[in-house]
Order: C-alpha cells, then sequence, then structure tokens
C-alpha cells in the first residue's frame, strides 16, 4: 500500500510529457501488443525530471505486488533510485570488457531469479556505459529466460542525456568514444526513445542559463563558447570566499554540508583541502598508504622504488598521504563503491567522528533528513596498471 500511494502521489505531479512516459512503459508491462516495444530510453537534459519518473515507475510497479530493478552506472546515481544499485553489482557485470564478455551470474540462483521475476528494469546515466556491457547484459538476460528477443524480452527502460558524460576510454579518441556508445550499435534500433524537454528544476532566473547549456550541449552555441562573466568571477582565495562567515574553532557539520569548491583538476582540489584543513584546530593526522609492485619478478621490484610509487596518485586512487585533522569535523570523500545499498558510494561525503589506528569512523553527509548510520572505514586494496609499465598495489582509505 505504500508503494501505491507513493506512486499516487507521484503521478498527481507528473507534467504531461513525465505522465506519457511512466505511461507509455506500465501499458508494456501490464497491457502489451505484439506491436509494441519492450526496450525504452528517457532522453532529457538535467532539471527535466527524469529521476522523478524512474521513482514513479517503481512504485507504481512495486505497489501492484511485482519485482522492479532499479540499477544506475554509477554508485552517486543508484542511491538517487528506491532500491538502487550499480549495473555492475546486479548483473555481475566484468570490469574487463570486451565484445564477446559475459556477466558472472549463474542461473539457478537468488540473484538470477530476482532477474527473472522482474518486470521493469530502470537503467539511469545509461550513456556512460559502454555498449559491450548492455550485450553482455543481453546475453545474460537471454540466457536466463530463454528468449531470444533483445535483453530476453524483458521490459527495459534506459535514460541519462548523451550530451554529458559518454563511455571514458583509455586514450581513446573521440572517434573511438562515440563508437562505443549504445547509440552507434544495433541494439539502439530496439528502443523507443521518449523526450523530456520542461526543466522543472531551474528558477525564472536561471532559464536563459539552463537554455544556454542545452545550445552548448546540442553543438549549436558555435566553435567558440563565450563564457557569461558570471562563470569566472575574480576570487583571489576561495576558501576565504566559502568560508569567511565561519569560525573554524566552533563550526558544526551543519554550517559545512552546504558548501563545496568544485575544480578543474585532483591536484588543486588537494591544495585547496590542505589549506582548509589549516585552518581547522586541532593536531594533524596522517594516514600513509602501503605501495608495492604486484610482480613475482625481483627485476621489477628493484625498477620501481617505493619512493616512487609513493608519488602516485592516479584517477579514483587515493593519495599517498591521506590528511585529516583529530578534531571530529573533517570533510571526506569515497572513491570506491562500498555499499551503494546503504548510500556509501564513489563521490559519498561524509564528516569524520572519530580516528583510530587503522579505522576512520564517520557518518554520511547529507542534504535532506534521512537515516544517517555512522560507518567504519578501514584501509582497502587498489590495483593500478600503467599501461606498458607496471602493475602495483595501494593499500589506503578509499577516500579523498
Amino acid at each position: 500500500m505504500e508503494e501505491q500511494s507513493k506512486a499516487n502521489a507521484n503521478i498527481e505531479k507528473l507534467n504531461s510529457e513525465q505522465r506519457y512516459a511512466v505511461y507509455k512503459v506500465l501499458h508494456a508491462i501490464y497491457e502489451y501488443q505484439t506491436d509494441m516495444p519492450k526496450c525504452f530510453f528517457l532522453d532529457g537534459p538535467a532539471g527535466t525530471g527524469k529521476t522523478f519518473v524512474y521513482s514513479t515507475l517503481l512504485h507504481a510497479v512495486r505497489g501492484k505486488g511485482d519485482q522492479a530493478i532499479a540499477v544506475a552506472s554509477t554508485g552517486i546515481a543508484a542511491t538517487f533510485l528506491s532500491g538502487g544499485r550499480t549495473a555492475h553489482s546486479i548483473f555481475k557485470i566484468p570490469f574487463t570488457l570486451n565484445a564477446t564478455s559475459t556477466c558472472n551470474l549463474k542461473p539457478n540462483t537468488s540473484e538470477a531469479k530476482i532477474l527473472l521475476d522482474a518486470k521493469v528494469i530502470v537503467w539511469d546515466e545509461a550513456p556512460m556505459t559502454h555498449v559491450y556491457a548492455f550485450l553482455a547484459v543481453d546475453r545474460l538476460l537471454k540466457d536466463l529466460t530463454k528468449c531470444d528477443e533483445p535483453f530476453g524480452g524483458k521490459i527495459i527502460l534506459l535514460g541519462a542525456d548523451f550530451r554529458q558524460v559518454l563511455p571514458v576510454i583509455l586514450r581513446g579518441s573521440r572517434s573511438l568514444t562515440v563508437s562505443s556508445c549504445i547509440k552507434k550499435h544495433r541494439l539502439w534500433s530496439d528502443f523507443f526513445v521518449m523526450k523530456l524537454t520542461e526543466n522543472m528544476r531551474a528558477f525564472d532566473s536561471e532559464k536563459e542559463f539552463a537554455s544556454w547549456l542545452l545550445q552548448v550541449g546540442e553543438g549549436e552555441s558555435g566553435e567558440k563558447i563565450q563564457l557569461s562573466p558570471f562563470c569566472y568571477p575574480e576570487i583571489q582565495d576561495p576558501v576565504q570566499q566559502l568560508f569567511s562567515d565561519i569560525d573554524f574553532k566552533t563550526v558544526t557539520p551543519e554550517e559545512l554540508k552546504g558548501r563545496v569548491i568544485l575544480t578543474v583538476t585532483n591536484d588543486l582540489s588537494m591544495q585547496i583541502n590542505n589549506r582548509v584543513l589549516e585552518c581547522m584546530p586541532g593536531n594533524e593526522v596522517i594516514y600513509e598508504s602501503i605501495d608495492n609492485i604486484v610482480s613475482n619478478d625481483p627485476q621489477d621490484q628493484l625498477a620501481y622504488t617505493e619512493e616512487f610509487l609513493n608519488s602516485l596518485t592516479p584517477t579514483r586512487m587515493p593519495p599517498h598521504k591521506l590528511r585529516s585533522n583529530s578534531k571530529p569535523g573533517t570533510i571526506i570523500m569515497l572513491l570506491r563503491n562500498l555499499a551503494p545499498s546503504k548510500g556509501l558510494c564513489n563521490g559519498t561525503r561524509l564528516i569524520v567522528i572519530q580516528l583510530q589506528k587503522n579505522v576512520i569512523v564517520a557518518k554520511k553527509l547529507v542534504l535532506i533528513i534521512t537515516m544517517n548510520p555512522i560507518s567504519y572505514l578501514e584501509y582497502l586494496s587498489f590495483h593500478l596498471i600503467v599501461i606498458c609499465l607496471f602493475n602495483s598495489s595501494v593499500n589506503n582509505f578509499p577516500l579523498d
């Protein structure tokens, strides 16, 4: 009853485009006819209410007592979906993919039964996922259902905005990135595209800026993009600008959680983080990583010293020296999907409660009222492969 009540409440708030998308998928689920599509794509820029459509659909299906699966290409996106998980964790998609990859999910398991029982699969941020992952899921569902239709005949709703982040290809050219998208594969012909165009998030004062962003995304702004002065204010010290009204000796999490500085590079982010730590009272605490070469060849061990490994901080890896403050209140960010079902994902912000020798006790920093249990973070092992050079291991907290 609770799920159905949520669905009914959401349906009352849908605009015409959103309502069309919800009922189009529901009709395919419960009133399917042979001329209806089973694969859908919800296309809409940021702020048009894609997540609201997903939520309404999930509540409506679950309200009837049926199974509805919600996944996303990233951990953070998964936390915005009711019962959301990462696509990799639900389908057991391998991290190393090729054109013939298969998912590591076995038939006759509880995970397989969930997929078989599902009336619909909702997949957010789909354009970020390599087409090889979709092919692997397609093979998995066909194998489980013994049905040769696309995705085993399951009703599937993908969604996101192709104007945003596409699959990240290591050292890949623009053409290679584009060709890795599902939109460029034969699978795309099976999808019925539904569009959302009305920005439900932007205030009246922001409509013009939102329209300009859309023009940039559509490639309609010309070869050279002229930024508004609003985009580059003259700020000498961003730390002073953002925290000028804060006394770090008495600051509370409530005062910090709505403030953030976005940077272009990790190095600049680290510099600003260190500046903020210097402003905070208490003693500095440093956790150092344990770095080593993953190889049985003694020559590899000699070729790359520990000092050299300590100097590396590649993308998605924690720094060798993770700095914090002995006083509770330091804000940290996860770099790994530890427990997406609990909201502990890559990008989740937490506030330090206690620092122990090998454990950091922290609590999620949230902008809305919700259950916020304490988490205990331990050292994790990270593996780094530098192309044509070496394979190394880093043991540290999954934090930045």
